[in-house]
């Protein structure tokens, strides 16, 4: 219910992977994220309001039942404050992988998984090879012994994230600004 009025919505967990991959898009302007989200979640032949309501709705629901947290106007900011260890696009194939063999479920062949349901399985990932990349992504290699730190640092460079055109650009005008 928005604006008391009911409304459909997806919550299979594929539209809800496109939306966070929407959401930490750095190349997607800012006045366009929520727009388009809502028409990736909400069946299209329904007018939604593009208000604050719906936001918070999008972002309660992303977050499992979680009541949303404040934010300010920048929305981006609520998804980009901190980097993920993971993006669904570039570590599917991983995660695809642990699900067959800790779950038995085909994230391929599913007709249907509950968005809440798939976040608790994929939050509770273990002992497989998406969760040692996610590892290697976010060790901190200070106290390491010298050789499992270059250990640990080829495997950062080897299952480095890739990253927006935006945040590319960003990175070499901090480095310019350095020099």
């Amino acid at each position: 219910m928005l604006d008391g009025r009911e409304y459909y919505f997806h919550s299979d967990f594929r539209e809800w992977i496109r939306y966070e991959l929407l959401m930490t898009d750095g190349d997607v302007d800012d006045s366009l994220r929520y727009g388009l989200a809502a028409e990736l979640i909400f069946t299209p032949e329904q007018d939604i309001p593009l208000t604050r309501e719906t936001a918070d709705f999008l972002r309660w629901f992303y977050h499992c039942g979680e009541p949303p947290r404040s934010y300010d106007e920048n929305d981006s900011e609520y998804f980009l404050e901190s980097r993920l260890p993971y993006r669904f696009d570039a570590d599917f194939k991983y995660i695809h992988a642990a699900f067959l063999e800790l779950y038995g479920i085909d994230l391929i062949t599913v007709d249907y998984l509950h968005w809440w349901t798939f976040r608790g399985l994929f939050s509770s990932l273990h002992d497989c090879r998406f969760t040692d990349i996610v590892n290697y992504r976010t060790a901190e290699t200070g106290d390491m012994s010298e050789k499992m730190r270059e250990h640990y640092v080829k495997m950062q460079e080897i299952f480095e994230l890739p990253i927006s055109r935006t945040e590319r650009l960003r990175i070499e005008e901090a480095r310019r600004m350095l020099l």
